[in-house]
Formats: structure tokens, C-alpha cells, sequence
């Protein structure tokens, strides 16, 4: 006869287990992981779920489908480092001080340990923080990596010809490494965690790998216009022309760009499912700024503030809500942080100077009966600009300070591609925008950032990107 101790210390054991099954899941924490993915450059309507006629984004319109689609969703810079820095701060440019004096590059603006970002708020609050960009004007030293216990830059690598055709590339590109970086940390996380990732795929020169390289261009096109950075700087000189061929041309180069991001994007995610992370993680998709192709004569960004440069892709994928939708509501990088703090139930720490849009995810209406868009550019590069916009009920003022002070109005609710300024015809309004700018800017405090001497390398690098003379 068999022992009864057995049978009862069996039972016993799977007691055990049982309850220690039961405290591990009672401690477990629940919380919700975040992903930004932030594509440098990248215009709202070149992707399918903002209408556009090519295929170049089924990943991210399948993302869109089922999120929190922000359709009217505006940055508050044409450059980088103000933009990301709203999206970190919950703050203008004016208050977080990643805007420089023209006597200064826009690369040296530092954004200042005065400021509280998303990162410190998320560190403090049990949540590991990591973030991976590409672009070199957030780069830890520049004041980004507050908050993130990992923080690099990844460079595009200087390759051989023969790796080049290797790997089927034009130019070395760095969405795979972005990835790679992002989904080795990922392998051996700890829960729960905050992903900042920055591709600057869109982001000149528009040189996707070889197995694109007639997705979209036209194989008979005999022009001379590249996708260079340098090249479009002759545009923007005055000392090189393009007709509508070449304008045609920079678009399918362009998109070819935003169709490899796609694939790219759609490995990352299926490494998210095989992880089984997409259950339980908010993934936020947005970009910093657009880009323009002869919208307004020129190329490029950073030297205006038309829609085509401030009208950026945001939706917000939720597990969690039940709901997704398209809002026309309009909504600004301001309002990313304290949304997604509502959103994951942290507290909020510092003045933040958006609005929770977090009702969304409840089903709820955003009322946008008077949310304005303020707007701020100061480049010294191929031109030296100073420009701020005001966007309000349907109406846009832009203000050129410098090279030749001015004003330009457009009713942006009738006339979306900004193509008929109405100062002289509408005087009262312009009046009135105006001074509801003054108003506005007025109520915003002035932040400080600092400034860092860059280096001959941080020189030749941003120069290739038409950010240095």
C-alpha cells in the first residue's frame, strides 16, 4: 500500500503553487508599457489613412484603423529639437527654450534640466526608460536624454560600395538599426517600460535600399534632382530650378522612403506580438515636423510655417479602448504628454501647457471651439528666417520678423493648401489674430536653454544636413 503522505504532500505542493501563482499575479505589475515612434519629416498627407493615392504606408494605416486618429494634429515648430521638446515637455517653445537667437544654430540650443520631460515623469514613477533616435539634433548632449536610463544616437554608418550592394543600398540605411537597438533592449526588459524610438527615414537625403528604387519613381526620368540635402539647398539658394518633373521626382523618392519605414515599422510590431507586448502597450505614432515639395516654390523645411510642414501624422493605439476613431478636433504636440499621463494613471509633475485629450479613449467629444496653434521658426542656414504663426477658428496669421518683416492671412477652414492671402481683404481679422497672438505668447513664461560648442565631427554632420552653413 501506497503512503498517504505522499498523496497529501502532493496536494500540499500544488497548494503552494497555486497560491504563490495567485500573490504573483496580484503583484504583478499591470501597468501599461508606452512606444513613441516618432518619423523624422514626415508630411500627414502622404499616407494612406490621411487619403493619400499610393500605398505607401499599409503598415501604419492598419495601426491607424484601430487607434485614436488625430486628423488635424499640428506641430509647433518646422525643426526638430523645438518639436521633440514639445512632445517631452507639454510646453511652447517659447517656455522650454529650444528656440535660438539668430546668432546661434539651432543645434547648439540645448533643452535645459530646468524642464521636466516625460522621461523624468516616467522614471520616477517604476517605469524603465529607453530611447533610440537617429536624428544627431537630439542627441543626449543636447538636453534629450533627461529621464531615460538608455539614451543613443545611432548614426548612419559609413560603409563600403561592396556592402552596399550587399545589402541592396543606395545609402547606409538606419531604420534597421533603430529597430534592432530598440527590440534587443526589449528582449530583456523589465516591465513596465517607456520606448522612445526616432527614425529619420523621411528625413533627406530620400535615398531608400535599392529594392525600392522604382517603387514610386518614374524609370524614364532624365532630370537631375537626387533627393541630396545639399542639391535642395541650391533650390533654396536660388541657384538651381526645378519644374514639375523634378518636383514629381523628389515626391516618389520621398514616398519610397516612407513605404520602407512601413516594412520596417511592420517587423518592429510583429516582434511586439511574438513578445506579446501589443496587449498590454500604448503606442503613440507621430512626427516631428513635414516637409515641403514646391507647395510654397521651395523645398525642404524649417525656413516656413505652411501647413505642409506643421500638419504632421499623430494617432494614439490603446489596447485598452474599445473605441478607435478619427477626430477632426485640433490637437497639438502640446497635448502628447498629458494625455498619455492620463492615459497610464501617472500624476503630472510641473506645468504642462497642452490638454488631456485622454476623454477620446473614453468615447467622449473634444470640444475645439477655440484652441489655438501657436507656431515658431528661427533658422540660420542657407537663409536666415524669424517667423511665428497663429492659427485660430479656422483663420492662420503668419509673422515674418526676419530677413523682411510682414504678415500673411489664410482662411485655412476654406483653404487648406494656403494658397490665397487674405491680409489686404480682411484687415479686422488679421487685427484680431494678432492680437490674439500678442495675448497668447504674452501668457507663456520664457524658458532658457543652454548652449554646447559643437564639435568638428557634430559640424561636418550637421552641415550635410543643410543645418550648418
Amino acid at each position: 500500500m501506497r503512503p498517504t503522505t505522499n498523496r497529501s504532500g502532493s496536494a500540499v505542493c500544488i497548494a503552494l503553487v497555486l497560491l504563490l501563482l495567485f500573490v504573483y499575479g496580484c503583484a504583478r505589475d499591470e501597468r501599461p508599457n508606452l512606444i513613441i515612434v516618432l518619423v523624422d519629416t514626415l508630411r500627414a498627407d502622404h499616407l494612406g489613412y490621411h487619403g493619400y493615392e499610393r500605398d505607401t504606408s499599409p503598415t501604419i494605416d492598419a495601426l491607424a484603423d484601430s487607434s485614436i486618429r488625430f486628423m488635424n494634429h499640428y506641430s509647433h515648430a518646422s525643426r526638430t529639437g523645438p518639436a521633440v521638446a514639445s512632445i517631452f515637455t507639454g510646453l511652447h517653445p517659447r517656455s522650454h527654450g529650444v528656440v535660438n537667437p539668430l546668432t546661434h544654430f539651432d543645434a547648439k540650443g540645448t533643452l535645459g534640466d530646468e524642464q521636466t520631460t516625460l522621461a523624468e515623469i516616467l522614471s520616477e514613477n517604476g517605469y524603465d526608460c529607453y530611447g533610440y533616435v537617429a536624428n544627431i539634433n537630439v542627441k543626449a548632449e543636447f538636453g534629450f536624454a533627461q529621464g531615460f536610463d538608455t539614451y543613443e544616437w545611432i548614426e548612419k554608418r559609413v560603409v563600403s560600395g561592396l556592402e552596399r550592394a550587399a545589402r541592396g543600398m543606395i545609402q547606409p540605411a538606419i531604420a534597421e538599426e533603430i529597430s534592432a537597438a530598440a527590440t534587443a533592449k526589449l528582449a530583456d526588459r523589465r516591465e513596465p517600460f517607456f520606448l522612445y524610438l526616432h527614425y529619420m527615414e523621411t528625413h533627406t537625403p530620400y535615398a531608400a535600399p535599392l529594392r525600392y528604387r522604382f517603387k514610386y519613381v518614374d524609370p524614364d526620368y532624365d532630370g537631375v534632382m537626387t533627393g541630396l540635402h545639399l542639391q535642395l539647398d541650391e533650390i533654396i539658394a536660388g541657384r538651381l530650378s526645378a519644374d514639375a518633373d523634378d518636383g514629381a521626382h523628389l515626391n516618389a523618392l520621398y514616398d519610397q522612403e516612407i513605404r520602407y519605414f512601413d516594412d520596417e515599422f511592420r517587423k518592429l510590431l510583429g516582434f511586439l506580438d511574438e513578445r506579446g507586448l501589443r496587449e498590454n502597450t500604448i503606442i503613440v505614432f507621430v512626427a516631428d515636423h513635414g516637409e515641403e515639395f514646391f507647395d510654397h516654390g521651395s523645398v525642404l523645411h524649417g525656413y516656413t510655417l505652411y501647413d505642409e510642414q506643421l500638419h504632421v501624422p499623430c494617432f494614439i493605439h490603446d489596447p485598452r479602448a474599445d473605441s478607435p476613431r478619427a477626430l477632426d478636433t485640433i490637437t497639438r504636440h502640446v497635448d502628447i504628454l498629458p494625455t498619455l499621463l492620463e492615459l497610464m494613471d501617472v500624476p503630472s509633475t510641473g506645468d504642462v501647457q497642452g490638454r488631456s485629450l485622454a476623454p477620446a479613449f473614453r468615447g467622449e467629444d473634444l470640444p475645439d471651439s477655440s484652441t489655438p496653434v501657436l507656431a515658431q521658426a528661427s533658422l540660420r542656414a542657407v537663409k536666415t528666417i524669424q517667423q511665428q504663426s497663429f492659427t485660430l477658428d479656422g483663420w492662420k496669421l503668419i509673422e515674418t520678423m526676419v530677413p523682411t518683416p510682414g504678415e500673411e492671412l489664410y482662411h485655412v477652414a476654406e483653404d487648406p493648401a494656403e494658397s490665397r492671402d487674405l491680409l489686404a481683404e480682411q484687415p479686422d481679422v488679421a487685427a484680431r489674430l494678432r492680437d490674439e497672438m500678442r495675448r497668447f505668447v504674452e501668457t507663456l513664461p520664457v524658458g532658457t536653454g543652454g548652449v554646447v560648442e559643437l564639435s568638428e565631427d557634430d559640424k561636418a554632420r550637421l552641415r550635410s544636413l543643410g543645418y550648418l552653413k
